[in-house]
């Protein structure tokens, strides 16, 4: 978590939209296809998919505390297997 700056300077976390790949056109006016919006994990880059149903989501968005950060409230996208790696680097950063 070497992105300490970048992470605490932005307001909210990003979404971005996955797009159907088109086929080159002549035409001007060919709409994009979006298939889905995600998140992308900041601890290792995966996509996190933003579901309708939260429960079927494989990670979300998490805030960490200013007692846990020592640096502010931090917002993060975090996918479920990174989340416990995260909390133990920054229980070790507390200490």
């Amino acid at each position: 978590m070497n992105k300490f700056h970048k992470l605490e300077s932005r307001v909210t976390v990003p979404i971005y939209e996955k797009i159907a790949p088109t086929t080159r056109s002549h035409l001007t006016k060919v709409k994009t296809e979006k298939l889905y919006k995600y998140y992308k994990c900041d601890y290792c880059g995966d996509e996190i998919r933003i579901e309708k149903k939260k429960q079927e989501m494989t990670g979300g968005i998490v805030i960490l505390p200013h007692t846990l950060t020592k640096r502010g409230e931090l917002k993060l996208a975090v996918c479920n297997k990174c989340l416990r790696s995260i909390l133990k680097e920054f229980e070790e950063v507390k200490q």
